[in-house]
């Protein structure tokens, strides 16, 4: 009896597992997945340079960003242009703050989640979350490709890109960068100085598109849960009322109290 209560502790948790996978995969790199008991003091040491880590390559690729905008000169077209790449960063940095800051309501969304599927009792409950679980799977996966893909061949398009310029008698030709660097600061004119602010650039970016797909997956897929919670509570509502009154099922709700509280738990 124990051995299939472990055993079924274990199914379940997988099934949930399945359900957050991917948010897990995309908020773990960059330190925004909230700790558990279970999570060792390693773990959270990781995480926390993780997240130094991460605020650093944003930081390195904003601040030169905005003093370029600042210091160089440079027609309104190059500008705005600058400032569109600029306003990704920086708006992306603050949503990875948000993530942070959001961490315990998280943590709270994923214990609930494994509660609801550790309660499952019926089969028919148990292919109704499980649908849901697909579609918020379906979700965040949709988001990652396009998202993550959208930053890497917008990295890649500047990279590939060289401008010329022409100083006096002297024609320089430039690669570009994906953000704008001060040149005063920071020589990227030279090698490797350009490699290496280039590949900052990269991860910097891979990591404000992560924070960003991150808040929006993981939402699908609590809204996902939620909206399968709501199904399994109607379709015992329908059972609650139809039932013959003589009747009483361990497996359904047996009398309105519990349902308010069900429905108040899905809610929550």
């Amino acid at each position: 009896m124990t051995n299939n209560f472990v055993t079924t502790e274990k199914t379940f948790d997988g099934l949930c597992d399945y359900s957050l996978q991917l948010n897990r995969w995309l908020l773990k790199p960059i330190g925004a997945w909230p700790a558990f008991t279970s999570t060792s003091r390693c773990d959270r040491i990781i995480s926390f340079v993780l997240v130094i880590l991460c605020y650093g390559l944003v930081l390195f690729t904003v601040i030169p960003c905005i003093l370029h905008l600042i210091f160089e000169d440079g027609t309104v077209y190059m500008k705005l242009e600058i400032f569109g790449a600029l306003s990704h960063w920086f708006i992306g940095g603050i949503n990875y703050t948000n993530l942070l800051l959001r961490s315990r309501d998280i943590h709270y969304c994923v214990c609930r989640m494994q509660t609801d599927w550790k309660a499952v009792t019926r089969p028919e409950d148990l292919r109704v979350m499980m649908k849901y679980a697909k579609i918020g799977r379906l979700v965040a996966a949709v988001c990652t490709v396009f998202m993550q893909s959208s930053i890497l061949m917008y990295c890649a398009g500047k990279a590939i890109t060289k401008e010329t310029i022409i100083v006096g008698n002297k024609t320089n030709i430039i690669r570009m960068l994906p953000c704008a660097v001060y040149k005063n600061l920071i020589p990227v004119h030279t090698s490797p100085t350009y490699e290496i602010v280039l590949a900052t650039q990269f991860l910097s970016g891979v990591i404000v598109n992560s924070s960003a797909v991150g808040a929006i997956s993981i939402g699908a897929v609590f809204a996902a849960h939620t909206c399968g919670q709501l199904n399994i509570l109607m379709t015992s509502i329908n059972e609650f009322v139809n039932r013959p009154k003589d009747r009483k099922d361990n497996d359904g709700f047996d009398d309105i109290g519990e349902i308010v509280e069900y429905h108040l738990k899905v809610l929550r």
